[in-house]
C-alpha cells in the first residue's frame, strides 16, 4: 500500500513539476531586517521558498539592514553574506536581489557590499528598482518623491520629472552592472507607464516586473495586456515577470483557496491565446509574488497536489542524501559537462546568468563548447527531487 501511494504521489509530483518547470518564480521579502540573523525565521523563509518552487528572492528593508550591520564592511556584513550563501547552497535559490529606490543606495551600499565579498554565492545577482513614478500623490508637490528626490535634484514635481529621475537610476544601475565582475541583472517594478515611457524603460533594463494586481487570475491578462503590448512594441524580446499580489484586497484570498500554479497557468494560457496576433512580443519569463508576509497559506499546488507532495517527501527518506551524491564536473567547464551518480534524471534545464532558459535535455553529457563564457545554472529534476548547481564556463 505504501509503495502504491508513493508512486501515485510521485507521478502527480512529476507532472506538476513538469508543467511548471520552465517558470522562474520570484518573491518579494518584506520584513527582512527582522528575519536576518534569526536562524529560525531565516530557515522558515527559505524552506517556504524551496517547497513552493521559488528560486529568486527580492529583499526589502536593506536600508535598515545597512543601519544595523554596515553592509560596506566585511567585519559586519557577513551576516547578510551568510544568509545569501545559505539560500543558494542549501535551499535551491538561484538569484538574490536587492530592492532599493535610489542610485546612491545601489552605488554606495549594495554594489559596495557585492565588491567586498569574494565568494559569488554571497553576492547579490539582481539590482531591483522600486520607484513608483506613475503615482501622482508621490510625485506632485508635497509628495514623498517630490520632497526627497525631485526638488533636491532640480527636477519638476510632475510625472515627467519623476520619470526622468527613474530612468537616471536605471542608467546608473546598468553602469554598476556593466562594471561588476559578478553577473548582475537590472530590473524594475512598473505599474502604469505611457507607451512612450514603456519604450524608454525597456531600453534601459534587463528585465521588467509588471504588476497585474487583480483579485482573480481570470482577469489578470486583460488587466495587463495593453501595457505588455506597449513594452513589446517598444522593446521586442524584453523579458517580463508578472507580479501577482498576495494581499487580501488583491489575489490573496483566491490563492489561498487555489494555488500559484493555477494562477500562472491561467495567465499563461490567456497570454498564448491573446498574443498570437501581435506584431511584436516579449518573453514571459515567470511570475513574482508580492509579498512574503502574505504567503503563509499560499502554496504552489492545490490542496490535493500539496498532499501528494507532502506524501512523497514523507515517504522518500534519504532522498536528500541521494541528491547530495550527484557529481557535476568539471566546473569550470570548457567543453563537456558530465553528470554522474544519478540514474533517474527526468529533465535538466540550463539557465543563463539572468535567468533565461537556454537549453533543456535529459543527457548526462552536456556540450558547453558553443556557450559563451560566464555563469550558468543547472536544474536537475529527478524522482527524488531537484538539485540546483551553478556552473562556470571558461
Amino acid at each position: 500500500m505504501k509503495k502504491t501511494l508513493f508512486f501515485t504521489c510521485l507521478i502527480l509530483l512529476t507532472l506538476n513539476f513538469k508543467a511548471n518547470a520552465d517558470t522562474l518564480r520570484s518573491m518579494y521579502v518584506d520584513g527582512f531586517s527582522s528575519i536576518l540573523g534569526n536562524e529560525s525565521a531565516e530557515n522558515t523563509l527559505l524552506s517556504y521558498a524551496q517547497s513552493n518552487g521559488i528560486e529568486k528572492l527580492l529583499l526589502y528593508e536593506l536600508h535598515i539592514v545597512n543601519a544595523n550591520h554596515n553592509l560596506s564592511s566585511t567585519s559586519t556584513n557577513f551576516i547578510l553574506a551568510d544568509f545569501i550563501s545559505k539560500a543558494k547552497t542549501n535551499y535551491g535559490i538561484l538569484f538574490v536581489g536587492a530592492v532599493a529606490e535610489n542610485a546612491w543606495f545601489f552605488t554606495n551600499v549594495i554594489d559596495t557590499y557585492n565588491n567586498s565579498r569574494t565568494n559569488a554565492n554571497e553576492k547579490f545577482d539582481v539590482y531591483n528598482l522600486e520607484f513608483e513614478f506613475w503615482i501622482d500623490t508621490h510625485t506632485n508637490s508635497g509628495g514623498y518623491y517630490c520632497n526627497t528626490y525631485l526638488t533636491p535634484n532640480n527636477l519638476p514635481c510632475t510625472n515627467a520629472g519623476a520619470f526622468d529621475y527613474f530612468i537616471s537610476i536605471l542608467q546608473d544601475m546598468r553602469t554598476l552592472a556593466n562594471n561588476n565582475s559578478h553577473p548582475i541583472t537590472t530590473e524594475a517594478y512598473v505599474g502604469w507607464p505611457t507607451a512612450a515611457q514603456a519604450a524608454t524603460i525597456g531600453a534601459n533594463l534587463d528585465k521588467l516586473l509588471l504588476h497585474a494586481y487583480v483579485a482573480n487570475p481570470s482577469t489578470s491578462f486583460t488587466y495587463a495586456d495593453d501595457r505588455i503590448i506597449d513594452f513589446a512594441n517598444g522593446t521586442p524580446g524584453l523579458d517580463v515577470s508578472i507580479i501577482f499580489s498576495s494581499e487580501t484586497n488583491f489575489m490573496g484570498n483566491w490563492l489561498i483557496s487555489n494555488s500559484m500554479s493555477e494562477a500562472e497557468d491561467t495567465f499563461t494560457t490567456d497570454w498564448t491565446s491573446g498574443s498570437s496576433g501581435w506584431t511584436n512580443n516579449i518573453n514571459l519569463e515567470g511570475f513574482t509574488y508580492f509579498t512574503y508576509s502574505y504567503q503563509a497559506n499560499i502554496t504552489l499546488f492545490s490542496s490535493s497536489s500539496s498532499s501528494s507532495v507532502a506524501a512523497v517527501q514523507s515517504l522518500s527518506t534519504g532522498t536528500q542524501d541521494t541528491l547530495e551524491k550527484v557529481a557535476v564536473y568539471p566546473n569550470p567547464v570548457e567543453k563537456t559537462l558530465y553528470i554522474e551518480n544519478l540514474d533517474d534524471v527526468k529533465n535538466i534545464m540550463i539557465y543563463n546568468s539572468i535567468g533565461q532558459l537556454i537549453e533543456e535535455t535529459t543527457e548526462k553529457e552536456i556540450d558547453f563548447t558553443t556557450k559563451a563564457k560566464g555563469i550558468y545554472f543547472l536544474k536537475i529534476y529527478t524522482e527524488n527531487g531537484i538539485k540546483t548547481k551553478k556552473i562556470i564556463k571558461d
